[in-house]
């Protein structure tokens, strides 16, 4: 396929997309997948026709990707000039059709074990995300890919199906790349687009930076730039760049203990080059009647005395990560010190933030009408960033509280904007257009991995970006926790003949881990199973990262084993009323951890690690 050469104007990419462009474009590709596991449900009939059923939903799929390519216009374009300073957006001739989109992939076979779905679900998600850049050119392809496959035991039989949709982040965002999933799924018609009563190709959601205001204040903008582009660049010793900037977040650093009987471990904490590091995720997946129920009702027993309200989900799970890494990182050096009053750790953290539900406009668009943003296709997140210098001694609700009134705050959800809005202030040029002697060129080739290849960037964005991927310091955050909320699938029914149904029994997300920009992604959703007329509170998340590139490379195992403990303690259901104090115990003599006290950081390491 490839673009138009219409000469209708067509509009420019926006900050995200091109973002997004670029990392590809020095192969740190960025994907967000959304995987779901099909149960196939039998009325009347257990023994009905698989094959049949799973014609029936590749048909259903097929016909949904054909409509929405229809309401929705910019999953049919593609990226002319990616390489160049402007890369603008081109519709595919031919339009792409589900024949283009939709690929029956070879059965998955399993073996029966607890744990398969989440193996499933993980191994199907990273190779999908791996496989989209190679199989996909930005400037003639359709950026997105959906593929089913059956699941199938040791004796090739399954009445379980594999969904898998992944698009490339240039068009589409996470809650975007959702609700794209859910309209495959359901059976409803869909709603009319947004933009128009009948689709327009020429009509695509206008870009993020022209309807919102994602402009920094100059105060900012000094700041950011002083830390990552004059700082860097100045000849200065490392101990005298450390006094002249705050505290680097692990792991750029270690560990800090102000107590002479332990040394000062200090230092950048990546021994690897997380480029040439490969990517791993895993998934975890815990469930249980009251799983959700029980996290919002255990909040609502720490309401914060001053916002007179319990703490988000989102908070909470904010601060388990950020403390299952606290012991995992304390662990992994000395797990006595976790409880140390001096035993300090800088983490930052991101949370991204959709704007798709918010109506926005900047100064120049004062007055005008309130632009109605499709809901899917396009890119509309703000990023929320901070830096916590953490102790033993921190409270484990204050914190919480502390950060999801910081999050929800004018202030907060102001400086998320503009810390997208510093892309706009990355140094470019445009090299595009200037061809190296015997160097044949495609618009959508990739730099090769460990290439000396200062003269291969052709623009700024991919210097900027490739340069921060291959240095000694590629990861600026500790973590992202990316939070799309509960999505419903339990109205998930797809017929597949002979009184059958199609009900979705486990579903996730995630988006790639890039080389650069944070070392841990944390990608949350929530759903309920319906399936068998029980009805159960699932939670999933995703844990992306590049375990060889850290000086401890069971560390992503350790923090992922901690965090799925803290989320089913914190979901268990309490002890009964007669029992005064609802605590928790395993087999073993690990101490109890009562979940109605002032819990620190130390005492929960404390707990995870003593087991």
């Amino acid at each position: 396929m490839l673009a138009s050469s219409s000469s209708s104007p067509l509009r420019t990419l926006g900050l995200h997309e091109r973002y997004a462009v670029a990392r590809r474009c020095v192969d740190s590709a960025s994907v967000v997948s959304v995987a779901a596991i099909l149960q196939l449900d039998s009325v009347e009939q257990p023994q009905c026709d698989t094959n049949q059923a799973f014609e029936a939903l590749r048909s259903h799929l097929a016909s949904r990707i054909d409509q929405v390519l229809t309401q929705y216009p910019l999953l049919g374009y593609c990226v002319q000039a990616p390489r160049s300073k402007s890369p603008r957006w081109a519709p595919i001739v031919p339009t792409p059709t589900s024949n283009d989109i939709l690929h029956v992939a070879p059965p998955i076979c399993t073996q029966q074990a607890s744990h398969v779905t989440t193996t499933v679900l993980s191994k199907a998600i990273l190779d999908a995300q791996l496989a989209l850049p190679k199989s996909t050119c930005l400037h003639k392809d359709a950026l997105w890919k959906v593929q089913v496959s059956w699941i199938q035991d040791e004796q090739k039989k399954g009445r379980s199906c594999l969904v898998v949709l992944s698009t490339d982040h240039v068009i589409n965002d996470g809650r975007g790349t959702l609700n794209l999933f859910q309209m495959l799924l359901r059976s409803d018609s869909l709603v009319q687009s947004d933009s128009a009563t009948t689709p327009d190709r020429t009509v695509i959601p206008p870009a993020s930076d022209k309807v919102f205001n994602l402009r920094p204040s100059i105060t900012y903008m000094l700041g950011e730039a002083w830390r990552e582009l004059i700082l860097p660049k100045l000849p200065l010793p490392r101990n005298v760049k450390a006094r002249l900037c705050p505290p680097a977040s692990w792991p750029m650093s270690a560990w800090t203990c102000k107590d002479r009987r332990h040394s000062v471990a200090g230092g950048n904490q990546i021994v690897g080059a997380s480029w040439q590091c490969k990517p791993d995720l895993d998934v975890i997946l815990v469930s249980s009647p009251n799983l959700i129920s029980n996290i919002k009702k255990l909040s609502r027993t720490h309401v914060d005395p001053t916002a007179r309200k319990p703490a988000t989900m989102h908070s909470i799970i904010h601060t388990l990560a950020l403390v299952a890494l606290f012991a995992a990182v304390t662990q992994s050096h000395d797990s006595d010190n976790s409880g140390d009053s001096g035993f300090q750790l800088v983490l930052e953290s991101a949370t991204p933030i959709s704007l798709r539900d918010q109506a926005g406009l900047t100064k120049r668009r004062k007055g005008k009408a309130h632009v109605r943003l499709p809901a899917t296709t396009g890119n509309f997140v703000s990023s929320y960033t901070e830096s916590y210098r953490l102790t033993g001694r921190e409270s484990m609700w204050a914190f919480t509280h502390r950060f999801g009134s910081a999050l929800a705050s004018v202030k907060g959800q102001r400086l998320a904007k503009q810390h997208m809005g510093l892309l706009g202030y990355i140094p470019d040029f445009d090299d595009s257009m200037v061809k190296h002697p015997s160097e044949k060129r495609d618009d959508d080739q990739v730099l090769p991995s460990g290439a000396e290849c200062d003269r291969r960037y052709l623009n700024g964005w991919e210097k900027f970006f490739g340069e921060r991927a291959m240095s000694l310091t590629p990861y600026s955050s500790a973590l992202t926790v990316s939070n799309l909320g509960l999505v419903q699938v339990s109205n998930v029914s797809i017929d597949a003949g002979s009184d059958s149904r199609w009900s979705v029994e486990a579903a996730t997300w995630a988006q790639s881990h890039t080389p650069q920009g944070e070392a841990f992604n944390l990608d949350v959703v929530g759903f309920l199973n319906t399936h068998n007329s029980q009805r159960t509170e699932c939670l999933s998340i995703a844990l992306s990262t590049r375990p060889d590139a850290f000086a401890n490379r069971s560390l992503f195992s350790t923090f992922k084993s901690y965090l799925q403990r803290l989320v089913l303690l914190f979901g268990a259901d309490p002890l009964p009323p007669n029992q005064p104090k609802p605590e928790l115990h395993n087999n073993t003599s690990q101490p109890s951890l009562d979940l109605t006290s002032d819990l620190t950081f130390a005492s929960i390491a404390l707990w995870l690690t003593s087991s």
